[in-house]
């Protein structure tokens, strides 16, 4: 389940998947998946937390 308001801001141009997933101790298509198929669950919502501490341009 997709909201508008948790749309994630444009991520950088090569690589952050990789650091995402060694941030989040987790697979590169987790996070994938988290990203850009909206799927749901803790692991999901690390990485999009992850995602916007690190990558997000909205403080």
């Amino acid at each position: 389940m997709k909201k508008d308001a948790d749309k994630l801001s444009s991520p950088p141009r090569h690589g952050y998947i990789t650091e995402l997933a060694k941030l989040c101790n987790c697979s590169r298509k987790t996070v994938s998946r988290a990203l850009f198929k909206g799927y749901t669950g803790p692991k999901a919502d690390k990485v999009r937390e992850t995602f916007k501490k690190h990558f997000s341009n909205n403080p």
